[in-house]
Parts: structure tokens; C-alpha cells; sequence
């Protein structure tokens, strides 16, 4: 039995355990709490960890109100987010059915592998985006959030529940995360198959600075 799961109760039947979904799905420390509520709340989770975070953020530190209906920001982000956040929620509420098994996608070798792909795609996006972004931008609140925490930890949930649900739990319900996964999908091609040099300029900006400096919220880029 994988490390993961050696504190769960076993089942006299080899290879089987009684665990919750994060145990399942073989999420490591840490993770675990975006499972195990009604469906929802997980939606409403994932919303508040995007845009909803990325929104506050960017008042406490950057002094603004990010852009959100308009040209000045990518549409993968906002309205993209809100439908990610049903697709990731509708699979985390699949991974409930998963069988109490050991199986190759709740190992810990494979999720480890997942999150440190997950930080290495963060350190590539972020070392392309040299060109696009002032170095002061790329190292806003805003730009570290989404590169450092959402391309790996929602990056390494993401993944690993899809493949652990696809693999361990298909069924018609995963029309679901599949509609509005493709949905999202479809907003990034449309971002990358667009003229968004004014969402780029921003997005995230290089003249920031902390709330407290100044105590006062700009919308200048709206």
C-alpha cells in the first residue's frame, strides 16, 4: 500500500480500503479539503479560488479593480474561470464514485510527477511571457498568483482528478465537465488566435503597489 493510504482502514480484501475521495483520487497533503462537499460548494470553491482570489488580489495588492467585462483582459480568464471552475467541480464530485482501490492514478509517484510537470509548465509559461509582460508586471501579486499557484496546484488537481475519474470512474456524467471544460477551451483558442495585446497590457500591470501605500483602488483599467 502507497504511503498515502497507509493510514486508512483496510479492507480484508487485498488492495482494497475504505478512504475518502481526496484518498481516492491520491491527492497529497494539502489538497484534500477541495474534496468531499456537496456539489455546489465545490463550485463555489473554485470560483473563489478564481477569479474570486485573482479579484482580491489585485485590490490588496496592486491598489485596482482588475479588468473582467471588457477587451482589457483575456476572456479565458473571465468568463473562461467560471466555467473551468463547474468542469473541475463536476470531476471532483465524480472522484466520490471512485472505487476504494489501490490503482496507478491515487499512487504517490504519479502525483508528485503531475505537480512538479505542473511547476515546470508555470516556469516555462512565465519565462515566455519575458516579451509580453514588463519584468515589474511579471512579478505583480496578480501574475504570481495565477502563474505560481493556478498553473500548479489548480493545474495538478485538475489533471490528476480528470485522469483519475476518466480512468477509474467514467459514466455519462462526464458530459458535464466535458461541456464546459470545452467550453474554456474554446475561450484560450480564441485568445491565442486574437489580437490581445491590450488585455496583455492589462491584465497585469507593471505600475502596482500595495494597497496600504496609498489607501486608495484604481480602475483605471477598465
Amino acid at each position: 500500500m502507497s504511503p498515502l493510504l497507509d493510514s486508512a482502514p483496510s479492507n480484508p480484501r487485498k488492495g482494497v480500503f475504505a478512504v475518502n475521495t481526496a484518498d481516492k483520487i491520491g491527492l497529497l497533503p494539502g489538497f484534500g479539503w477541495v474534496t468531499g462537499h456537496a456539489l455546489l460548494v465545490t463550485i463555489i470553491i473554485a470560483w473563489a479560488v478564481t477569479p474570486g482570489l485573482m479579484i482580491v488580489i489585485g485590490v490588496i495588492g496592486e491598489s485596482r479593480w482588475i479588468p473582467l467585462w471588457s477587451e482589457r483582459q483575456f476572456r479565458s480568464f473571465f468568463p473562461g474561470d467560471l466555467l473551468l471552475g463547474v468542469a473541475v467541480a463536476s470531476l471532483l464530485d465524480m472522484a466520490g464514485s471512485l472505487p476504494d482501490a489501490e490503482r496507478w492514478y491515487n499512487a504517490a509517484w504519479w502525483h508528485l510527477a503531475v505537480l512538479i510537470g505542473a511547476a515546470v509548465v508555470a516556469i516555462v509559461m512565465t519565462w515566455l511571457e519575458r516579451g509580453a509582460y514588463p519584468k515589474r508586471a511579471l512579478l505583480s501579486p496578480t501574475k504570481i498568483y495565477h502563474n505560481g499557484v493556478l498553473y500548479v496546484g489548480y493545474g495538478y488537481v485538475a489533471v490528476t482528478t480528470t485522469v483519475a475519474v476518466v480512468v477509474g470512474a467514467p459514466s455519462w456524467y462526464l458530459a458535464v465537465p466535458i461541456l464546459f471544460g470545452g467550453g474554456w477551451m474554446a475561450l484560450v483558442v480564441r485568445d491565442n488566435t486574437s489580437d490581445t495585446s491590450l488585455a496583455a497590457a492589462h491584465a497585469h500591470v507593471a505600475d502596482w503597489w500595495p494597497l496600504w501605500d496609498s489607501w486608495r483602488i484604481s480602475s483605471r483599467d477598465f
